[in-house]
């Protein structure tokens, strides 16, 4: 069981699962008019930046890759250009499937959560 788990918990499911849950709840909050809370946007902030990080160090040490000296605030300040940076880096042409899986989840989790909220209010 243990081994199994540790598949599931790894940086990339745990970030995939984070950006497709907080764009679901983006998506409902954008649709609703509504705001969301603080503490959302800080646990959502914080945790992206956490597991960010962790997959860049581990991924980093796979690949053989040197990072800056500061990565989290490098991620911090920079990521939307970072990471697609390091990806196309690191895979070649491969990266731009990670970079557009990336981008599915986070759009198609936000349209998602917006088509829940209408069905459900209808």
């Amino acid at each position: 069981m243990s081994k199994y788990l540790s598949r599931i918990v790894t940086p990339t499911s745990l970030l995939y699962i984070l950006v497709s849950f907080a764009q679901v709840a983006t998506g409902i909050y954008s649709v609703s008019k509504h705001q969301p809370p603080p503490l959302f946007q800080l646990t959502y902030a914080i945790g992206f930046l956490w597991i960010s990080g962790w997959w860049l160090a581990r991924d980093s040490g796979k690949r053989g890759v040197d990072l800056v000296f500061d990565t989290g605030l490098f991620l911090y300040i920079a990521w939307p250009l970072v990471m697609p940076y390091y990806l196309l880096k690191t895979r070649g042409a491969k990266g731009l499937f990670v970079i557009l899986a990336f981008l599915g989840v986070y759009l198609g989790g936000a349209a998602v959560g917006a088509t829940l909220y209408v069905l459900l209010t209808l």
